[in-house]
């Protein structure tokens, strides 16, 4: 037990929580962008591997993580694209175009890989420079889990989550996509182009999946892998979904799910802990699943509220 109050006294862990927690939050903030206008966009997972490539392949070649992030960033919004032309221009059944995106550019990837260095698995990157922020890395505590060798991308989530809040709330186009999304018939009435809208929407959710991929591939780990999306962008889209639709609720339920995720790495090197370290890698899905059970429970008991019986007295 005094492995778990020591785990929670470390700044490393909370560290290791806000590192878990970007790329979900750059996942659920898609999500979110895409369902605002009236897109469920499960294509969020294969946004992110492309991203995540990507920013490998460009820091490469070009011995920047800056350019690496912006192929990230590029990729994701070229496959928001691409989702767009399926589900909207096209009209293909949008989960139907989600797997096949998550499908293509997995095997894409892979060929890639394959291509340029002779293995299916594993391509290097330039990792991002971390930030030691000034004086404020001196706080006790706060400075260590904030401040201290902090990947710039994670201070670029906070920013995003502000930003997404804003456009929603206080532009133009933020409203047209809430039109969009509630009745494109009444947005269309008005001279608004559902379609345009749609497409717009989803490269920004593209743009913010790539935020998330390139974290991955050049902050979190200084290269890519095959397998190391995980899975992040549908539990994206489950954080989204718990969170309503709202940018700060949500990105506070993706933190929630990388805090989890990060507790089943930290207990695996507990001595005392007999638990199998495979059951443990389980946690994070296990908790996204039950919050979604919740969430789905609450949810039909608010639009199904159960009669009342008053007792009739003779």
């Amino acid at each position: 037990m005094r492995e778990f109050f020591q785990l929670f006294a470390t700044p490393g862990f909370y560290a290791m929580i806000l590192q878990l927690s970007t790329p979900l939050v750059f996942a659920a903030l898609a999500a979110l962008v895409s369902n605002k206008a009236g897109v469920l966009n499960i294509g969020i997972e294969g946004a992110m591997v492309s991203a995540a490539l990507s920013a490998a392949l460009l820091s490469t070649l070009t011995g920047s993580a800056a350019l690496g992030v912006l192929a990230g960033v590029l990729a994701g919004i070229l496959m928001g694209l691409f989702f767009a032309l399926c589900a909207v221009r096209l009209r293909t059944n949008h989960i139907l175009v989600g797997i096949a995106t998550n499908i293509l550019a997995s095997g894409v990837a892979v060929f890639i890989i394959y291509a340029v260095t002779g293995n299916k698995s594993d391509y290097p990157g330039i990792a991002m420079t971390p930030w030691n922020v000034p004086i404020l890395k001196e706080l006790p505590f706060i400075g260590e889990i904030l401040f201290q060798n902090a990947n710039p991308l994670i201070y670029l989530a906070v920013i995003a989550v502000i930003a997404v809040r804003f456009l929603f709330r206080r532009t133009v186009l933020g409203v047209r996509i809430l039109a969009v999304g509630k009745n494109e018939v009444a947005a269309a009435s008005v001279g608004i182009s559902p379609a345009r809208v749609k497409t717009i929407a989803l490269m920004i959710a593209g743009g913010l999946a790539g935020f998330g991929g390139a974290y991955l591939s050049l902050g979190y780990m200084s290269g890519f892998n095959t397998g190391m999306v995980a899975g992040r962008g549908f539990i994206g889209i489950a954080a989204e979904a718990i969170g309503a639709g709202h940018p700060v609720a949500t990105a506070l339920f993706a933190v929630l799910f990388g805090a989890v995720n990060a507790f089943s790495l930290a207990a695996q090197t507990f001595p005392s802990f007999a638990i199998p370290y495979e059951l443990l890698n389980t946690l994070p899905y296990l908790t996204t699943t039950i919050g979604l059970v919740i969430y789905s429970v609450l949810r039909y008991r608010k639009a199904h509220p159960s009669p009342t019986h008053k007792e009739i007295k003779p």
